[in-house]
């Protein structure tokens, strides 16, 4: 995984191992692709946290449970409900769907940022990119995002997106080849056993 997602060793095993320790990971869901989904978000998630590894069990939840602020998916408002796992989790769940079945795979990366040292406000980020299409931005956030009045009535979140700015101060990204490197390397773990997909 380190290798894939171009990160320390240590960093990296240190966030597994504090995920297996509070018992996050492995997901016991019953459904194999749905249950990988989910340890896949996790693990992304607890590798990002860039914290000691006593905090990544508190912080990971955390950035797990970010609800979507910003969909420049859709224009004139946000879907409600939607958490940054559940978004990681069908990223993951499509991408092994488009690689079974042969088609392009999409390009999309994701950040994690903070507001200050203490992470008072943490930010996921999912850029996707079509080719000879405009980017596609979800911006997620530990907390209801403040944003200006918009002129006129409603913001419209595809213009916004070329002005507005995450409050952050620190962060990491992952690059769309890393992160489809880390989803396969997921579907390869659990080939040949009970949980294959």
């Amino acid at each position: 995984m380190a290798e894939r997602l171009n990160l320390d060793r240590k960093m990296v095993k240190a966030a597994i191992n504090a995920l297996v320790v509070a018992g996050v990971v492995p997901c016991t869901r019953s459904d194999n692709a749905e249950a990988l989904a989910m340890d896949g978000a996790w693990l992304l998630l607890g590798i990002g946290s860039q914290v000691r590894p006593d905090a990544i069990a508190r912080v990971t939840p955390r950035l797990a449970s970010m609800t979507l602020q910003i969909d420049g998916d859709k224009p004139h408002g946000t879907s409600v409900g939607a958490t940054f796992e559940d978004e990681l989790a069908s990223i993951f769940k499509a991408t092994w769907t488009m690689v079974a079945s042969g088609a392009a795979l999409p390009i999309q990366g994701v950040g994690l940022q903070w507001s200050d040292g203490r992470g008072s406000i943490l930010f996921g980020i999912i850029d996707r990119w079509e080719r000879e299409g405009p980017r596609h931005r979800k911006i997620f956030a530990s907390e209801p995002l403040t944003l200006p009045q918009a002129p006129g009535g409603q913001w419209d979140f595809v213009h916004l997106m070329d002005s507005f700015r995450v409050p952050a101060v620190g962060g990491i990204s992952f690059s769309p080849i890393s992160l489809i490197g880390f989803i396969e390397l997921l579907a390869e773990g659990v080939e040949e056993t009970a949980a294959h997909l």
